[in-house]
C-alpha cells in the first residue's frame, strides 16, 4: 500500500517542486545568508542548515530554500525527520549540543528554515548529542 501511495503522490510532489524551482530561478545559498544578521548568526549554521533541508526534501530537484519557507507545507517535510535526523545532522555538522534544547527560546516554534536557523544558533557548542 506504501508503494501505491508513494507513486500516486509523488508525481504531485515533484510538480509542486518544479514550480517551486520555476518560482525562484536564480536564487541561490547566498539569498538565503542575507536573510539573516552575519553579524549575530554563525554563517556556518545558516550553510548547514540550508544544505541539509535541501538534503531532506522528498525531491530529486535542488530546490533553492527560502528563509521563510514552511518545513510542512512548502518544503513537504516529514515532521519525525525533522526531529530525529535533521536535528543530529545539523547539531554533528555545526558543533552545537541538542542537550537542554528545551530551553531554547526557538524551542516548539521551529517550522520555518529562519527558525531551524536561529534556534541552532542559541544552542551551545559542544558534542552533538
Amino acid at each position: 500500500m506504501a508503494i501505491t501511495w508513494g507513486t500516486i503522490e509523488q508525481p504531485k510532489i515533484d510538480r509542486h517542486f518544479q514550480r517551486l524551482c520555476d518560482n525562484r530561478k536564480g536564487l541561490s545559498i547566498c539569498e538565503f545568508a542575507r536573510e539573516f544578521d552575519r553579524k549575530t548568526v554563525d554563517t556556518w549554521i545558516i550553510r548547514t542548515v540550508y544544505e541539509q533541508l535541501q538534503a531532506a526534501l522528498p525531491t530529486k530537484q535542488l530546490v533553492p530554500i527560502q528563509a521563510s519557507d514552511d518545513f510542512f507545507n512548502t518544503l513537504k517535510l516529514d515532521g519525525d525527520d525533522l526531529d530525529l535526523d535533521l536535528s543530529k545532522e545539523i547539531a554533528q555538522r555545526t558543533g552545537r549540543t541538542l542537550e537542554d534544547y528545551q530551553s531554547n527560546p526557538y524551542y516548539g516554534k521551529v517550522t520555518t528554515a529562519r527558525n531551524l536557523v536561529l534556534f541552532f544558533n542559541l544552542q551551545a557548542h559542544g558534542e552533538a548529542t
